[in-house]
This record gives structure tokens, sequence and C-alpha cells, in this order.
């Protein structure tokens, strides 16, 4: 991964969109996040932030679950007779 910031064309590309405010809501609707931008508005995202967003939602991040804390289980529901 390279620490590279995204250039506006690279934001382009990848979001699809021109507008500054469009491409930081794609990064919210896409990913849940929130992200830096620059006085003028641009979205400010490193090619290595942008790399890790696409492995955690493929699943393919490596665990975040502290030691101290169960991973979450799925609820098993049972009907109520």
């Amino acid at each position: 991964m390279t620490d590279r910031l995204m250039s506006a064309a690279d934001l382009q590309q990848v979001t699809g969109l021109k507008r500054y405010s469009k491409q930081a809501a794609w990064f919210r609707e896409n990913f849940g996040i929130k992200i830096v931008c620059s006085s003028d508005g641009a979205p400010v995202v490193t090619w290595a932030t942008f790399e890790a967003l696409q492995a955690r939602k493929a699943g393919l991040s490596p665990s975040t679950v502290s030691a101290d804390r169960p991973a979450l289980r799925p609820a098993i529901l049972r009907s109520v007779k």
C-alpha cells in the first residue's frame, strides 16, 4: 500500500463524480465514514486508506475485536408458543 494522496483525477475515476461534495457523500454512502476535506472542499484520501476501506467492506481486513471483548455472534431466534 502507498500513503500517496489520491489526486483529483483519481477521486473522479474512483467515485465517478466531479463535484467535491458529491465525492465526499460517495465515501459516506459506500463506506460509512466522513472524510477530511481541504480548505477548498476537496476530499483528502490516501490510497492506503481507500484500499483499507475496500478490504474492510469486502471482509478481508483482519479482525478488530479486542482480546477482552468477545466476538459478537448471530442471535438464534426461536418461535414463542
